[in-house]
């Protein structure tokens, strides 16, 4: 019994002298490092479960207010604008491609209405997030005064 615990002792210390302190900071490098690609991955699979497994498609587009304000805070607002853009794009291709899940609560001109000024403010939460950022930036880097 005591050469398991002696094991368990032994994996634990394998473990921590491989240098498992410094796994957070290289997650963060890494997070930091691809984020931009982390974005585009996370648009395209849940545009993707939205479509396929998800019956309220138009409540569950909110979703993507998070990700691209996200995406302004933190990568500016150019790459914001334009990955609000493709998740705009991708939406009306899945609309285009098969309305008929979308007409069960609206009509076709309501439907559309609706996933424009979705798309509008969309773009308009891509901007805010950058220019939300450049404000906390001013106020860091602003000199307090004494």
């Amino acid at each position: 019994m005591s050469s398991v615990s002696e094991t368990e002792k032994n994996v634990d210390s394998d473990f921590l002298d491989e240098g498992s302190e410094e796994w957070i900071p290289r997650l963060w490098a890494f997070l930091r490092k691809n984020l931009n690609d982390i974005i585009l991955f996370t648009i395209l699979i849940s545009l993707t479960i939205i479509d396929f497994f998800i019956e309220a498609k138009l409540d569950s587009l909110n979703f993507f207010y998070f990700v691209i304000f996200i995406t302004g805070y933190s990568l500016g607002k150019r790459f914001a604008v334009l990955s609000a853009f493709l998740t705009i794009l991708i939406v009306w291709a899945f609309i285009l491609s098969d309305k008929t899940p979308y007409l069960v609560h609206y009509t076709n001109d309501m439907l559309n209405l609706h996933v424009t000024l979705w798309g509008g403010f969309l773009v308009l939460t891509g901007w805010l997030g950058s220019a939300l950022a450049k404000s906390f930036k001013k106020k860091t880097t602003k000199p307090s005064h004494a």
